[in-house]
């Protein structure tokens, strides 16, 4: 340890390890054995693989990053210090691209970041088990769980990754796990007991406040509560919100209130404006970010005073994440949740609408099993066009592909291809270089792409299906021409692509009913842990007992809070929790339920109207005119959503699940 010790000085500038740090590095660099560390978020868990890396030789360190602006603050911060550190993300141009794979070949790249998703490209797979992974750090770790609150299907790759790339050692880097994430953590990669690495999750200068409100619109009597602790701030702070609506909405009336120095902070603003606020959070002295769940990864300013939740948070790994970014200095810091009933049908919202209907799944397996097979005996499909034509979002889109691949072993995703190509030749040199060329594929190029006008424009799957000519080999020569520097393209419309195994796909309805069955099934019971995580994070306010106590227990983590509790949290305070306990309406209102029904013609998918009474939307209902602009969207809110369902199921028998109206054509609703 005394060269990791040199590392952390010399190359970090700090005097000495922090938390369990010095363990979890001697665990990776001395007794070679696999780890999970469990820190809050600046809590060092970077260093934990930072410091490895430098200190093993023979290879490079791969870092697989849910996130393309955290791999570039962190290249950024490693750069700086001398460390030889890259990313490879989409971002980078193809001479940069280039660079950073030259340098992994010689051996001299250190530090390689990548997103979880890069696993599948053959390419990238070829380049990287070409060289020693010494280590490989997952951050993130908890998106490998399904029990976790964030789960990610490619993360359930990257074992099979360790394994098939001979990955020396692993490390797996959290801020939030419960004992069920954990014990997923530790099987997929094989760490031991001892290889946990976690600090306690009590913090003894939070004070965990919660607010009950019962105003009906509720958001003025919130600002009438939330405005005085702002202006009694002594350093930053974050107020999260649900929605990005919300953040402009309420930045404006705080602006209006008399507070200044407000920001906004939300994924849909340019990636340019989310970098100007970060940094300006960082360095003004007193400063308030109205943000979703966006703002935060990465961060580390230790004097943040006030995290509020002005919207009840989603999950108690969300809250626990985010009240641990306030008062990482030890000083005494304040987080208030607001709770109103209005807020909880939208939380419920964001669960309820991944589940599809089963005849959309079963419409789309139809569809993957008997698809006829590529050349290279692999098949292909544009996501995206799925996503509308068999109403499933598409990150559970993505996630039945993974099914398909990880439970049942019939396909494996591979390098995803791009469907349309826009060519802009380079100058006249590129422009006659590419006429010029008389190979098969370029003929058939120039005899089907699109003029206008500077640039071209051609469909390659399209052609490639006129033709009879392999859409790879089209592909190979439009990238060949741009290696060239003849041209510079952007491409459009990526298309999934999976390689079949030996185990072939379903053929017969029974065979795809039954994978149908199991993974709607398994659709419904993570709907309803969705559900369930809600209402463990009203349990935790509304239980008689100190709120961080619950908190701890909640994680399985060590339990330090003393005896009498925590003395500051509201139970602490006022001898009982919160009462709030808001009950859905179970009586379905048939004005409203007509008026729905009048609007909407579909009658194959109850769940569909049941969405859109809810207010849930999904790609059929847009597609519809019937999400958000319709005035009905989300009219009947109030409404337990089980009963909508049951409800409109009722209506839809009646008519023999028949829409009133015929579907577009190009719609997919019927089976073949």
């Amino acid at each position: 340890m005394e060269r990791a010790k040199a590392v952390l000085k010399d190359v970090f500038n700090f005097p000495a390890f922090r938390l369990s740090q010095e363990q979890a590095i001697s665990r990776l660099v001395e007794q070679n054995e696999n780890a999970l560390v469990v820190y809050p978020t600046g809590g060092g868990k970077s260093l934990c693989y930072q410091i490895p890396s430098l200190c093993l030789d023979g290879g490079i360190t791969l870092v697989i990053s849910p996130l393309i602006s955290l791999m570039k603050d962190q290249v950024d911060s490693l750069v700086k210090r001398n460390v030889k550190a890259a990313s490879l993300d989409s971002t980078l141009s193809m001479e940069d691209a280039s660079w950073v794979k030259a340098e992994v070949l010689s051996g001299s790249m250190k530090i390689l970041y990548v997103a979880p998703e890069r696993l599948n490209n053959e390419a990238f797979f070829q380049l990287i088990c070409s060289v020693n992974i010494v280590l490989l750090a997952v951050d993130e770790a908890h998106c490998i769980s399904q029990w976790g609150a964030n789960f990610r299907p490619e993360y359930l790759k990257i074992s099979r990754f360790c394994q098939e790339a001979n990955v020396e050692r692993v490390l797996c880097l959290t801020a939030t796990a419960t004992p069920e994430v954990v014990e997923d953590i530790c099987t997929s990669f094989s760490i031991k007991k001892e290889g946990v690495f976690r600090t306690p999750v009590f913090r003894p200068n939070l004070s965990l406040r919660v607010e009950v409100i019962t105003d009906s619109p509720s958001l003025p009597r919130k600002l009438d509560i939330l405005v005085p602790i702002l202006k009694s701030r002594s350093g930053p702070s974050i107020v999260y919100v649900t929605l990005q609506k919300h953040c402009e909405e309420v930045a404006d009336k705080l602006l209006a209130r008399g507070l200044s120095d407000v920001l906004v902070y939300h994924a849909g603003l340019p990636a340019a404006q989310r970098q100007e606020v970060q940094e300006k959070f960082m360095t003004a002295p007193d400063c308030i970010v109205v943000a979703t769940i966006a703002f935060g990864m990465g961060i580390d300013r230790h004097n943040i005073r006030q995290v509020v939740h002005l919207f009840m948070p989603k999950t108690l790994e969300n809250y626990s994440q985010e009240i641990g970014r306030a008062g990482r200095d030890g000083l005494r810091s304040e987080c208030v949740m607001f709770l109103a009933a209005e807020d909880i049908p939208v939380l419920e919202g964001f669960n309820r609408g991944d589940t599809c209907a089963k005849r959309d799944l079963h419409l789309w397996l139809q569809e993957v099993a008997m698809k006829k097979p590529a050349k290279d005996k692999t098949l292909d499909f544009n996501l995206y066009e799925q996503s509308k034509s068999y109403d499933i979002r598409a990150n559970v889109l993505n996630l039945c592909y993974a099914q398909l691949e990880l439970d049942y072993g019939f396909i494996r995703a591979v390098t995803p291809f791009f469907s349309i190509y826009e060519i802009t030749p380079r100058d006249g040199n590129g422009r006659a270089s590419m006429y010029n060329d008389q190979s098969k594929e370029a003929v058939t190029i120039r005899t089907h792409w699109r003029d206008k006008g500077f640039k071209f424009e051609i469909n390659v799957v399209d052609v490639a299906a006129r033709t009879g000519i392999d859409r790879n080999d089209l592909a190979r020569k439009i990238n060949r021409w741009e290696m060239d520097g003849l041209i510079q393209t952007r491409p459009s419309q990526v298309r999934g692509r999976y390689a079949l195994l030996d185990k072939p796909l379903p053929q017969t309805p029974e065979g795809i009913e039954g994978i149908v069955d199991k993974l709607y099934t398994r659709m419904r019971q993570r709907e309803e842990e969705g559900v369930m995580k809600l209402k463990k994070v009203l349990d935790l306010v509304t239980d008689d007992e100190c709120i961080p106590r619950n908190l701890s227990r909640f994680f399985g983590g060590e339990d330090t809070v003393p005896d009498d509790g925590c003395g500051l949290c509201t139970f602490c305070q006022t001898g009982q929790g919160v009462e709030f306990a808001p009950q859905p309406v179970v009586n379905v209102n048939r004005a409203q339920l007509t008026a729905i029904l009048n609007a909407c013609s579909e009658r194959d998918d109850p769940r569909l109207l049941a969405r859109m009474a809810f207010g849930i939307t999904s790609p059929r209902l847009t597609a519809l005119k019937c999400s958000t602009s319709h005035p009905l969207f989300g009219s009947m809110v109030s409404t337990d959503f089980n009963a909508l369902v049951a409800a409109f199921d009722a209506e839809c028998a009646k008519v023999d699940y028949r829409n009133l109206t015929p579907p577009p054509a190009t719609k997919k609703r019927t089976y073949s």
